[in-house]
């Protein structure tokens, strides 16, 4: 786990491919085409599920599982950011596939983005990363 996960896993550190985002942001260090973000957030949770096959048995008694072992997990994240650190965001949107270090284990996942909405007047970013298995 880094120092940043043991500090506080209520920051997201957000990394990858960057598209036409406007003007730079403190949350951010830029490269050629790449960024990095750190997004002090209000609130991380995650949902993790495992893939589950069931076969029901006609004429038999009851039914099978199988664990299928694939696990997914969805980050739902909100954080109150400027709108030069949003249009930061919707550069990392739309420039490819990001990663985010793990908030609560640690390591480098590869996320793609669900959803995204922010509300200028509160300030307020949510985001629905899923995981992306590597």
């Amino acid at each position: 786990m880094t120092e940043i996960s043991k500090k506080n896993p209520q920051i997201l550190l957000i990394k990858g491919p960057i598209k036409n985002a406007g003007e730079t942001s403190l949350l951010e260090i830029r490269g050629d085409s790449k960024v990095e973000m750190e997004i002090p957030c209000s609130e991380i949770t995650v949902s993790v599920e495992r893939r589950i096959q069931r076969t029901i048995l006609h004429g038999g008694e009851g039914d099978d599982l199988e664990d299928q072992g694939a696990e997914s997990a969805i980050y739902n994240i909100e954080a109150h950011i400027g709108v030069d650190a949003y249009t930061t965001v919707m550069g990392l949107f739309r420039g490819g596939q990001p990663t985010i270090e793990e908030p609560f284990e640690g390591g480098q996942v590869k996320v793609a983005f669900k959803h995204i909405h922010y509300s200028a007047a509160k300030r307020l970013l949510k985001l629905q990363l899923i995981e992306d298995i590597i």
